[in-house]
């Protein structure tokens, strides 16, 4: 199968298997798919022309903002994949357009900010602050003969004035201190920047604030170029994120290939991957734990994912800090701690767009092996478990791999990591009238810190 029919086969599969992206500006008339680390993010967009329009000769302008380019011998592509007639109204034919445009790999990504078709606007977002914050302008001209299948493509770089840069209204948001660089001395574990982050961490209600969670990570892989959301996770230091060794296996017990899995850091908005502040990073290597094994999925259900280069921390990204006090369970039955994750809610919607947290108490194990026979066979030494056991509140389906975290002399700091629940009878849905079962981190803290080198907090 060639790229162009792959690309129109994953438009118009479904969001949760394909993950497709809704750009932040302009959303109507395009798309942005990931299709893999060699090509990286292309938009996929559709048109349709005018009555005034000649057909035999259509004329595209595709223009976006973008981070300064490194290599600027590439300034992407544009071209038109499909074309084909809709429908005629009176004596003129109206036509499909759908095309495609490639973008030089990087983060953040891109910013479409206009969008010409035989010079009507489709779409004008050259004014806006996520515009202005970019320093270059990439115009993209293809000129398509219908009659002939002939396309003439050119593309032209505009660098922008430094100061129209820095004149960005949202610089409070994004300017030196959300950019701040992976320095570990800059920046504190377990910290939210209330300087920029106005709502503590601590929310009535569910669905938390952009920026209360900086350490919150969103785990995807993708596979024959479907891209996939898989587990939450938590960042602990500028290279080191820890989350379930499950999340790493598919429903056939094949471990997930390291160069198929990519962790989003910053990420609020599920859809939208590429949203300012978001850092799109690649593992260096996911450790699963020796220790565990896929068929009962408690022994050891941890990993550690290292990553290439060090995270860049800001605003939107900061590390939890990693438990540092004495390891016995005991210690933390009767506190409450907080978890997050965009996982199944209480409606039914197997995915959320925007996290969600809840406040959950831990229990001794005890309690919980006497709450249901089942605990005996999913919990282990290196397990804990806590929840309320109302059916509504606590992590879910979707939610694996993701923090509990508790608040230690003024520091968020993980002791938990999301491992398994029992399900609602006759279903593969996690049973919220019975606790969950959480990854004791304490008890990896050695094993995780070995992973550390030189990076911070560790």
């Amino acid at each position: 199968m060639n790229f162009i029919s792959s690309l129109l086969i994953i438009c118009f599969i479904t969001y949760i298997s394909a993950q497709r992206f809704n750009s932040e500006k302009c959303p109507n008339g395009y798309k942005y798919i990931y299709v893999n680390s060699d090509i990286g993010w292309v938009a996929l967009g559709w048109a349709w022309t005018g009555q005034t329009h000649k057909l035999h000769n259509i004329t595209l302008d595709v223009d976006f903002a973008t981070a300064k380019l490194k290599d600027t011998s590439y300034l992407g592509e544009l071209k038109i994949i499909n074309f084909y007639f809709i429908r005629q109204s009176g004596n003129v034919q109206q036509y499909n357009i759908i095309y495609e445009i490639k973008f030089p790999i990087q983060d953040p990504l891109p910013v479409i900010t206009s969008v010409i078709l035989n010079g009507d606007t489709l779409c004008d977002d050259s004014g806006s602050a996520f515009t202005q914050q970019r320093p270059e302008l990439v115009k993209l001209k293809l000129n398509y003969n219908n009659y002939i299948k002939e396309q003439k493509f050119t593309s032209e770089l505009v660098t922008k004035p430094v100061s129209h840069v820095e004149s960005s209204p949202s610089s409070n948001n994004f300017g030196s201190s959300d950019q701040s660089s992976s320095d570990s001395g800059t920046i504190e574990c377990g910290k939210v920047d209330l300087v920029n982050i106005y709502v503590p961490l601590v929310l009535e209600g569910t669905t938390i604030q952009r920026g209360t969670w900086p350490w919150l990570v969103s785990i995807y892989s993708y596979s024959n170029l479907r891209l996939g959301f898989r587990c939450g996770a938590t960042l602990i230091s500028n290279k080191l994120v820890v989350t379930a060794a499950h999340c790493f296996f598919d429903i056939y017990n094949r471990q997930v290939k390291t160069d198929d899995v990519l962790a989003i850091l910053g990420q609020y908005n599920l859809k939208r991957p590429q949203d300012q502040g978001t850092q799109i990073l690649y593992p260096e290597s996911v450790n699963i734990h020796p220790h565990y094994r896929k068929r009962n999925k408690i022994d050891s259900d941890i990993a550690v994912v290292v990553f290439m280069e060090h995270v860049r921390f800001t605003s939107y990204i900061r590390p939890a800090c990693l438990w540092k006090e004495p390891d016995t369970k005991e210690s933390i039955v009767g506190l409450k701690g907080f978890t997050a994750g965009w996982g199944r809610d209480e409606v039914g919607n197997f995915f959320t767009e925007l996290p969600k947290q809840a406040e959950i108490p831990v229990v001794s194990d005890e309690t919980c092996l006497r709450s249901h026979e089942a605990f005996n066979k999913i919990t282990s030494e290196v397990t804990f478990c806590a929840g309320w056991r109302n059916g509504t509140e606590g992590p879910c389906n979707g939610d694996s791999g993701g923090p509990l975290v508790f608040d230690r002399d003024g520091h968020w700091t993980l002791r938990g990591v999301v491992s398994t629940s029992l399900s609602k009878p006759g279903t593969n849905t996690c049973n919220l009238d019975e606790y969950v079962v959480f990854t004791d981190v304490a008890k990896f803290k050695d094993w995780i810190i070995s992973f550390g080198d030189d990076t911070y907090n560790l």
